[in-house]
């Protein structure tokens, strides 16, 4: 990547103190600025919050089709009161479809209080503008910062008409980082296609579902696998023997994984197949499994979600606790995801970095697809990006990808080499043309789109 393309970074660190925190602005075009904020959600309504967002995810609510969704999309009278005294309840007895914009500018406003605050962000932005560049915004959230990490910060939203991240012509990026003492192990460069795994547990999750999601993922990402720029492999059955015997070797650039994840007690955990038919995993089950692996991307509910109640640890999340372990970058979710927002979001994100692209790039782009094709705009702020290091700045799987050499493999040797991978552990999906559409393989499974899309995975 070319200077001319480098992003505007700008770190924010945030620390508590008190009942509020402290902000220290750091960029090249302001130096070192330093303001207060006080805390733009009280402490006691942040759950209740974040669930206002979460049933929005659904794009029935509020008409329940399920007694889950039934369970789900009702509020006490009481939980109705607060929320109403949030701004986040209206007459018809609903959550407002805008509040993701009303919660925006409630946490760009406690940002930008402080005139210090305000004049470092506005500065940094301008440039950005100016140069024609994106900005890159990291958070750093030390240990005790739970409440300050818990807050939906993709959010950001000033008086304009589309979100910070969003604005202005150009996908920003924000990416956290945990602020933490321990070593890091060194970042591993690798060179040749990117090697995806696909990690997608039958457990919870409907055959027309699956269907559909492993259609919309092949369907994207054909044209690099087509390309030699990516070989998928897929694991099944989805359980804890196969994922240590398809880790076993030499790790994947990225693991994808899809399906149910929840965050309970402030501790994170997935859903994976077993014997019985599924069980919930802890994250730190997966913490010395997946250590290699340069990108874990979890397309599950609450993947990266923070408990902001009393107690609740910052790394107990599934994507907090992988970070910590020393994996240089994970991808989850603060809510629900929609499937259909999972397979935008993926096949963005794989594309910017098969093109040698950064991952705060694709994240970025992918947030850019979900805000125009999803007719409510509610998935784009849900994807949360940690990224393990100290130094910051843009992270790459690859170097700028080049054109295959005469002598480099060809798309059928790309295939070949995957089906001799560990026997009926790793399922080779096919590149012999591009799948077919989502509704083609719905119609074949006998359900209808409508049936299929509308949900919800976690």
């Amino acid at each position: 990547m070319s200077n001319a393309l480098e992003p505007v970074a700008l770190r924010l660190i945030l620390l508590p103190r008190g009942a509020g925190a402290t902000v220290r602005w750091e960029a090249d075009i302001i130096g070192v600025r330093q303001s207060r904020m006080v805390p733009p959600i009280p402490a006691s309504e942040l759950a209740l919050i974040l669930r206002a967002l979460d049933v929005l995810q659904d794009p029935t609510y509020p008409y329940a089709r399920t007694a889950m969704q039934e369970r789900h999309f009702s509020f006490t009278p009481e939980e109705r009161t607060r929320l109403e005294t949030l701004g986040l309840w209206e007459s018809n007895e609903r959550v407002p479809l805008d509040a993701p914009r009303r919660i925006g500018r409630r946490l760009y406003t406690a940002l930008t209080a402080d005139p210090a605050g305000r004049e470092a962000l506005e500065s940094t932005r301008n440039h950005a503008t100016a140069t024609g560049v994106p900005l890159a915004i990291e958070l750093c959230f030390p240990p005790d910062a739970v409440r300050l990490a818990a807050l939906p910060w993709e959010l950001l939203w000033d008086d304009g008409s589309a979100p910070l991240l969003l604005g202005r012509g150009e996908a920003s990026s924000l990416t956290r980082r945990l602020d933490l003492p321990q070593a890091l192990p060194p970042l591993r460069r690798r060179h040749g296609p990117l090697r995806i795994l696909a990690v997608s547990p039958e457990a919870g999750i409907s055959t027309e579902l699956r269907y559909v999601e492993r259609a919309a993922r092949n369907e994207a990402l054909a044209p690099l696998v087509e390309k030699g720029q990516a070989i998928i492999e897929e694991l099944e059955p989805a359980d804890r023997a196969g994922l240590v015997r398809a880790l076993g070797g030499e790790p994947p650039d990225i693991l994808h994984f899809y399906g149910h994840g929840r965050l309970r007690g402030g501790l994170g955990e997935l859903l994976l197949d077993d014997a019985n038919g599924a069980s919930w995993v802890p994250a730190e089950a997966f913490v010395a499994l997946l250590g290699k692996v340069g990108l874990v991307a979890l397309y599950a509910c609450e993947g990266a979600s923070v408990g902001g109640g009393i107690g609740d640890p910052l790394l107990g999340g599934v994507a907090q606790a992988l970070v910590a372990a020393g994996i240089p970058a994970v991808l989850g979710m603060q809510l629900a995801v929609r499937s259909t927002a999972a397979s935008r979001a993926a096949a963005a994100i794989y594309r910017t970095l098969a093109d040698g692209r950064s991952l705060q790039e694709g994240v970025a782009q992918a947030r850019r697809v979900l805000f125009v094709e999803e007719a409510d705009g509610a998935s784009w702020y849900v994807p949360a990006l940690y990224l393990r290091n100290r130094t910051g700045g843009p992270f790459y799987l690859r170097e700028p990808a080049r054109t295959l050499s005469a002598g480099a493999a060809k798309p059928d040797d790309v295939r070949q080499s995957v089906l001799a991978r560990r026997g009926a552990v790793i399922r080779s999906l096919s590149i012999q043309g591009r799948p077919r559409s989502n509704q083609r393989v719905i119609a074949d499974s006998g359900a209808s789109i409508q049936d299929v899309t509308m949900r919800v995975v976690g």
